[in-house]
């Protein structure tokens, strides 16, 4: 009994001492614990439970966009022009998962070359590992700890688009999507899925030919919804000191109007949830054998049995 006792006392001793680390804006500390929370280490949950309390100060943006819509550049942008605005940035890109390594395929150090070195900025890349709608299982946690860090803004990139991709709207406070002119045949068929849930909406790539004729269509298509639509060039640098005073009167908006505490109340409630189903999930998997699932899976392949059935019967198994 004293071996665990020992352990876990060298645990809360280590917990602390990257609690205060990060509150220091420690980087390695963070990167550290990062890592913790992407391998599902009970440190991180220690970790997280004493930083908790200094969150819920920033503000959480996330950027959606199709492949080659130049996120990644916006995102570089709108860093820049938030550190001239004297802000502290967080910036977590959500990367298609290795089917190897089980890691991301595109490093941040790729990523965001330009503000590698700046102390005022973070960057991390954190692998899908399989989640749906793009983004990382840890994303709250990751949020959650570059918020105890002091970040003011936090960015996120998903990795593409599509229906899935409305996952976003769970944990920004504002979401941006971006299209590019050579979208525009896509436009009617996102106005159901990705559309609904933007809170800005940037045309990129206006250097492009069919960028006006695009922005009468999204006007027409987004009239009386109060989305404001922004023009911009992130190669080029244009347009992005508009963008960002657009998200931060977004921001004032949802202070001003009380919604900001209501979309916080929204994001927790989907950590919940979703923190309840991992737990679940791993309740579930160590008293249930994989071989008893494969054979509930084999005859609901061959409708010996139906997946109702085999849910209802492996749940009372569990005692639910």
């Amino acid at each position: 009994m004293a071996k665990p006792v020992r352990q876990t006392k060298r645990r809360d001793q280590l917990a602390d001492e990257l609690a205060r680390a990060i509150f220091n804006q420690d980087t390695r500390a963070a990167g550290r614990v990062l890592s913790l929370i992407d391998d599902r280490d009970p440190l991180a949950k220690a970790v997280l439970k004493r930083l908790y309390a200094r969150t819920g100060r920033a503000h959480i943006v996330g950027f959606t966009g199709s492949a080659g819509s130049g996120k990644s550049t916006l995102i570089g942008r709108v860093t820049a022009e938030l550190r001239s605005r004297q802000k502290q940035v967080g910036i977590l890109t959500i990367d298609p998962t290795s089917p190897f390594t089980r890691g991301a395929l595109l490093g941040d150090r790729i990523r965001m070359r330009d503000h590698f070195l700046d102390q005022g900025v973070f960057i991390r890349s954190l692998a899908t590992r399989g989640s749906q709608g793009g983004l990382s299982g840890c994303i709250h946690e990751a949020a959650q700890l570059l918020d105890a860090m002091g970040k003011e803004y936090i960015l996120i990139e998903t990795i593409g688009i599509g229906q899935d991709q409305v996952d976003i709207a769970r944990i920004a406070h504002t979401v941006v999507v971006l299209v590019t002119p050579e979208s525009g045949d896509e436009i009617q068929g996102m106005k159901a899925g990705i559309l609904e849930v933007a809170d800005l909406l940037v045309i990129n790539k206006t250097d492009l030919p069919g960028a006006e004729e695009l922005y009468a269509m999204l006007a027409h298509l987004l009239d009386n919804r109060g989305v404001r639509i922004f023009k911009t060039s992130a190669l080029s640098n244009q347009g992005i000191a508009a963008l960002v005073d657009g998200i931060e009167k977004h921001r004032s908006g949802l202070l001003a109007s009380g919604d900001q505490q209501q979309k916080a109340s929204e994001i927790s409630r989907n950590q919940l949830l979703a923190l309840i189903r991992d737990e679940l999930m791993l309740k579930l998997r160590g008293k249930t054998s994989k071989s008893n699932i494969d054979q509930w899976a084999q005859k609901i392949a061959e409708r010996k049995s139906d997946p109702y059935t085999a849910a209802e019967v492996i749940l009372g198994e569990l005692g639910f």
